[in-house]
């Protein structure tokens, strides 16, 4: 995709307007283009921080009180040039902010992190470009990572359990590098995402489906994982449970 040509597709994506092959193909875009990457997450934090509620103040009772006594209602003299002025420029200002913050409210939500998730596992799948490194050995894929990434992700095998590491790759979520674990369940494949945690702590697992497909999430040992499939979740939460004995 052309950033000349297209770069309106962005303000579409952020928008949540484009359909759902459109949406794959801004992604893979975003996962190669660092410039329309970083454009993408500066109106994302642009966003968030506007919908701050700690922005919402309501006005002082003296004020409201002071700006009452101005209002014309129940007066036979004339308003004074002045006041008219300022309750005109007031208004104005008051209707702007208005129409800014209903545009903000209504516009529809930039993607949760789980539907991005979705959308990269399944461009993988579409992009036949779902392992940079193909393994089933633990002891060669982990050291693959070595200098690719900031961090050392936990890689295990679990054929004898019915999940058998394929391999790895790397991926661009969040507007940072994260390491992909690939497995398999029967025919299908199971993208485990990880990256590190902003603690150490651990948490339980929580499940959502997106578009068909089941997210399990769950943190643990300073790591964030995300298994992604169409597998069903008992199956899912299976390899879950591996990783979290």
């Amino acid at each position: 995709m052309d950033c000349t040509l297209h770069r309106h597709l962005l303000e579409a994506y952020l928008d949540g307007e484009l359909g759902f092959e459109r949406t794959l193909e801004v992604e893979a875009h975003l996962a190669s283009c660092r410039i329309c990457s970083s454009e993408v997450q500066s109106w994302k934090d642009i966003r968030a921080e506007m919908q701050a509620p700690e922005l919402y103040h309501r006005a002082p009772e003296e004020l409201e009180n002071k700006l009452r006594k101005l209002l014309p209602q129940g007066r036979t003299e004339r308003t004074p040039w002045f006041q008219r002025w300022i309750w005109a420029g007031g208004g104005a200002a008051f209707a702007t902010a208005v129409l800014l913050m209903s545009l903000t409210i209504m516009r529809p939500p930039a993607p949760s992190p789980e539907q991005d998730i979705v959308t990269s596992h399944v461009r993988s799948l579409m992009a036949d470009h779902l392992m940079d490194v193909v393994s089933t050995d633990q002891h060669t894929v982990k050291p693959w990572f070595d200098g690719k990434l900031d961090f050392a992700p936990p890689v295990q095998d679990f054929a004898a359990d019915g999940y058998p590491l394929a391999g790895g790759r790397l991926d661009y979520l969040e507007n940072r590098k994260v390491a992909v674990l690939i497995y398999h369940r029967a025919l299908h494949v199971i993208n485990l995402y990880i990256w590190p945690a902003q603690d150490n702590g651990s948490s339980t697992m929580r499940v959502q489906t997106v578009h068909g497909y089941n997210v399990v999430s769950w943190k643990k040992g300073g790591f964030e994982f995300r298994a992604v499939s169409d597998l069903n979740t008992a199956e899912l939460r299976d390899l879950t449970r591996l990783f979290m004995p």
